[in-house]
C-alpha cells in the first residue's frame, strides 16, 4: 500500500514538473537555461566533430580534397614552368638574332588582345605590360626576332597598346628584296603592298622588308625588318600601280612575348 502511494506521489510530482517546464518554455522564460546548455555542450560538440572527422569512413573526403589541392598546385606549377620556358625561349631566340640588337630591345608580355576570339578572328591589337614608366613611347616598333609585329599607338603609365601590322589603321613604307618600294597596309587580318610602280619587277615568294622610318628622337620603325612574303600579285596595265598580297611569318594568335624597339640616340 505504501509503495502504491509513493508511486502516485512521484507521478504527480513528475506531471507537475513537466507542466511547469512546458509553461515556462512557451512563455520564453527558459532561454537562459537553453543558452547555458548550448555553451556547456558546444565544447563537447567540437571535440566530437573533430574525432568524427578523423574516423576512417569519413576522412576520405578530406583526403580526396587534399589530393585535389595538390593536383591543382602541380598544374599551376606546370603552367608557370611552361610560361617561363616560352619566355626563356623567346629571349634566347631574340638574343641570337643579330638585328635588331638586343640592347635596343625591351621585353614585354602580351596581356590582352581586344576583339580577338580564337578560331573566329585574328588579333589586330595587343596590350603590353609595359608603359611610360618603362620608357615606352607612341610610335615605337614592336618585334619578334627580326620580324615586325606592330607599332605602339597608345601608352599609359603601366600599359601600352600595339597596332599589329594587319590592323586596318596600320600603314608604313616598305621595300622588296629587289628594291621595289611601296606602302604596306593592314586588312584587318591580312596585308597588302600597295603603290608599287608598274615597271617594278616583283614576284611571288619575295620577301618584303621595312624601308625604315625613324624620327630625330629615335622613335619609329627601323629598316630591314621582315614584314612577310608576297603570295599574290595584282597587276593591271591600265592602273597607275600594282599591288601584292603579303603573308607574315608571325603567328600573331600564339604570341605571348614581344620586344619593343628602343633606339639608343
Amino acid at each position: 500500500m505504501q509503495k502504491k502511494e509513493n508511486f502516485w506521489s512521484a507521478f504527480l510530482v513528475v506531471i507537475f514538473l513537466c507542466i511547469a517546464v512546458l509553461v515556462l518554455s512557451l512563455s520564453g522564460n527558459l532561454k537562459f537555461l537553453s543558452s547555458f546548455l548550448e555553451k556547456g555542450t558546444s565544447g563537447i560538440q567540437a571535440v566530437t566533430f573533430g574525432v568524427f572527422q578523423k574516423l576512417p569512413f569519413v576522412s576520405e573526403d578530406s583526403k580526396i580534397k587534399d589530393l585535389r589541392d595538390e593536383n591543382l598546385d602541380l598544374l599551376s606549377k606546370i603552367a608557370g614552368f611552361e610560361k617561363l620556358k616560352k619566355e626563356n625561349q623567346a629571349l634566347s631566340d631574340q638574343f641570337q638574332t643579330s638585328y635588331p640588337r638586343s640592347i635596343q630591345l625591351l621585353k614585354a608580355e602580351i596581356i590582352g588582345a581586344p576583339g580577338f576570339i580564337p578560331g573566329v578572328s585574328v588579333p589586330t591589337n595587343f596590350i603590353l605590360d609595359k608603359g611610360s614608366k618603362d620608357n615606352i613611347r607612341e610610335g615605337q616598333a614592336v618585334v619578334i626576332k627580326n620580324n615586325l609585329v606592330g607599332i605602339i599607338v597608345n601608352v599609359s603609365i603601366n600599359l601600352s597598346k600595339v597596332n599589329i601590322i594587319n590592323n586596318y589603321s596600320s600603314s608604313f613604307t616598305a621595300k622588296t628584296e629587289n628594291g621595289a618600294q611601296g606602302i604596306v597596309k593592314g586588312l584587318g587580318g591580312g596585308l597588302t603592298l600597295n603603290n608599287v610602280q608598274l615597271w617594278e619587277n616583283i614576284k611571288e615568294g619575295e620577301l618584303v622588308l621595312t624601308k625604315g622610318d625613324i624620327n630625330p628622337d629615335g622613335i619609329g620603325i627601323p629598316q630591314d625588318l621582315i614584314v612577310g612574303k608576297i603570295t599574290e600579285i595584282e597587276k593591271n596595265p591600265s592602273a597607275l600601280f600594282q599591288k601584292a598580297k603579303l603573308e607574315s611569318f608571325v603567328d600573331f594568335a600564339r604570341l605571348s612575348t614581344v620586344f619593343v624597339y628602343i633606339e639608343n640616340k
